[in-house]
């Protein structure tokens, strides 16, 4: 089974932000424990005191120091914690795959940017499932996929929208290869969560503040093929045109190198 773990980055309420943000880290039952020791470890590196396990990975809050035990460290070394922590999807990659969603809230207004990403994420991440049990030879009986998300006040609506797609299907279709609704947890004690927090921490940057700081060196890990990049969606206007790797694949140039590397 792979597990998808999914954050949110943005506030939909929020008038002076554009954007609003689901990220998705995918990774294989198997690959789990490696995941969450390799940012147990990274935790430890950073000798902030106490119990490691104690400490929370949280884009925001890491990245302004608002909060302990962050409000003690210079912004600059935050930096590097946020990004030691993101280079984890590097050394457990063939593991991991991610997915993004990026709404331009105004643009698909007035619907809920959380409904939309949510099935957005649902459907690219069932898309990735299928292909893979093609390349199998297992499309009957296949891997499954499970979605698991942060507490809060989306867990209600979300459960009923998830219940809605696997009785009546997406925009897109069904999705015969999830197993479940989602479940959520207490981020808290999920460091593969937290991962998926940073994710999407990055991609808000990236789309809301054009910075790419922490976002860039994630690209290569968003599940693609055929050289398109479709486990990242930025839903926005026509115009202007948009030069995000997530739109440049999708119209042909340049091409981005998908990842290769066996999940299983």
């Amino acid at each position: 089974m792979h597990l998808l773990y999914v954050d949110d980055s943005g506030s939909v309420g929020n008038a002076s932000e554009t954007h609003f943000i689901l990220g998705g880290v995918a990774i294989f039952e198997r690959g789990i424990y490696h995941v969450i020791k390799a940012l147990d470890d990274v935790v430890a590196g950073f000798g902030l005191g106490g119990n490691p396990h104690d400490i929370e990975l949280h884009g925001n809050e890491m990245y302004n120091g608002r909060s302990n035990p962050w409000s003690s460290v210079k912004r600059s070394v935050r930096e590097q914690m946020i990004k030691a922590a993101l280079n984890v999807i590097v050394t457990q990659r063939s593991a991991i795959r991610l997915f993004g969603v990026a709404v331009n809230k105004a643009h698909i207004a007035p619907q809920d940017p959380v409904e939309y990403a949510f099935e957005e994420i649902c459907n690219r991440f069932n898309l990735y499932l299928r292909r893979s049990n093609n390349r199998e030879g297992r499309s009957g009986q296949g891997q499954r996929g499970l979605v698991i998300m942060d507490e809060s006040h989306h867990e209600q609506p979300l459960q009923a929208l998830a219940r809605h797609f696997r009785v009546n299907g997406t925009r897109w279709g069904s999705l015969k290869s999830m197993a479940e609704v989602p479940l959520f947890v207490d981020s808290k004690a999920s460091r593969a969560i937290q991962l998926a927090d940073l994710v999407a921490y990055a991609l808000w940057r990236k789309y809301e503040s054009q910075d790419g700081r922490f976002f860039d060196s994630t690209i290569p890990f968003f599940d693609s093929e055929g050289g398109v990049i479709h486990g990242l969606v930025h839903t926005k206007p026509r115009s202007p045109q948009c030069f995000c790797p997530s739109c440049m694949s999708r119209n042909s140039a340049p091409k981005f190198k998908a990842v290769t590397g066996d999940i299983a």
